[in-house]
C-alpha cells in the first residue's frame, strides 16, 4: 500500500513528510521537493563512521560535538548526512533538523548504493546551501578522507585535500585537528 502511495504523490515533498513515513531499512531524502531513497549503509560504512566519530571527538575537545546521521534543513531540501560537526551549544538543543548555521563540517562516507548522492548531489546541496565544510570518505577498497571548504561568497567547494591509507590529514575546519586514515580503516 505504501509503495502505491509513494508513486501516485505529484506535489513535492517536505520535511514534515518524512517524518510521517514509516520505519524503513530504507534512508529517505528530499532534494528539490523530489523523494530519494538509498539503502542504508552497510557494515564497512558503519565501522569507518564509529572510527572516524571517536578519532574527530577526541581531536575537537569540548567546544565540538560529531554526532550522525542528522536531520540537515536545506528547504526544498532535506539531507542526513552520516555525520556532522556542531558546536556543544547546539548539541544541548532539542530539534528534529539542524539549520545550516548549526553546522560546521558535514561528513558523508560513500557506499555502493550513494556513490553518485554522495560524491555529486549532496556536496552541491550543501554548498549552495553554505555549508562551511564537507568530508567525502571513501571505503571501497582502499579507504580516503577528502576534504572541501566553502570560499566566502562561493557556492561551490574547493577541495583541501585527500589522505589515503598510510597518509594523516591536517585539517583547519572546525579547529586545527589530525586524522591518522589508517585509524578509520576496518
Amino acid at each position: 500500500m505504501a509503495e502505491l502511495s509513494l508513486a501516485r504523490r505529484i506535489e513535492p515533498w517536505t520535511f514534515e513528510d518524512l517524518q510521517r513515513l514509516p520505519e524503513s531499512p530504507w534512508r529517505f531524502e528530499i532534494v528539490d521537493g523530489g523523494l530519494v531513497m538509498t539503502p542504508g549503509p552497510g557494515l564497512r560504512h558503519e565501522v569507518v563512521s564509529d572510527s572516524l566519530r571517536a578519532v574527530v571527538r577526541t581531536a575537537l575537545g569540548g567546544r565540538w560535538r560529531i554526532i550522525g546521521p542528522q536531520n540537515l534543513d536545506l528547504d526544498p531540501s532535506y539531507l542526513i548526512p552520516d555525520l556532522v560537526v556542531i558546536r556543544e551549544e547546539t548539541a544541548r538543543l532539542d530539534k528534529t533538523k539542524l539549520a545550516v548555521a548549526d553546522v560546521e563540517v558535514v561528513v558523508e562516507i560513500v557506499s555502493p548504493g550513494s556513490r553518485t548522492h554522495d560524491r555529486i548531489t549532496k556536496p552541491a546541496q550543501y554548498a549552495a546551501g553554505g555549508v562551511p565544510a564537507y568530508w567525502r570518505v571513501e571505503t571501497e577498497g582502499t579507504v580516503s578522507l577528502t576534504a572541501y571548504v566553502l570560499a566566502p561568497g562561493q557556492q561551490v567547494y574547493t577541495e583541501v585535500g585527500t589522505w589515503r591509507e598510510g597518509e594523516t590529514a591536517h585539517l583547519t575546519r572546525p579547529t586545527d585537528l589530525t586524522v591518522d586514515i589508517d585509524a578509520l580503516v576496518p
